[in-house]
């Protein structure tokens, strides 16, 4: 054992070690940049939400009738208040061959708080 340098079975040992300890941290950290597809159709439809109430409250008349009423998201789209594609179209980040543009919109309109609670209806 007077030999300079390491012997086969010790860098064996060091390599499969230095394996392993690769393997877990690579397979930790690719879930860290992860999407998940829930998550970005619920942040699509928060944004139709949000786009929907800005449009009825700068449409108030839309509540003329009643305090309860519907629009499409190709009304959004049309008024400016979403950006489709090319096409025109809201496509759903989950597959790209789904939109979101026949979707409808159920607006409340509250008029003593002057406020609209809008609800994407699947």
């Amino acid at each position: 054992m007077d030999k300079l340098g390491y012997s086969k079975i010790e860098i064996l040992v060091v390599i499969v070690l230095l394996g392993i300890v690769a393997f877990i941290t690579i397979n930790k950290t690719s879930y860290a940049f992860a999407i998940d597809k829930n998550e970005a159709v619920d942040e699509v439809k928060y944004l139709i939400e949000v786009q929907a109430e800005d449009y009825a409250l700068a449409n108030t008349t839309l509540f003329e009738e009643t305090n309860t009423t519907y629009i499409s998201v190709d009304d959004l789209i049309e008024a400016g208040y979403l950006i489709g594609n090319e096409d025109g179209l809201l496509t759903d980040p989950t597959d790209s061959s789904k939109n979101f543009n026949d979707k409808k919109v159920k607006l409340e309109y509250d008029a003593s708080n002057n406020n609209v609670t809008a609800t994407v209806v699947d």
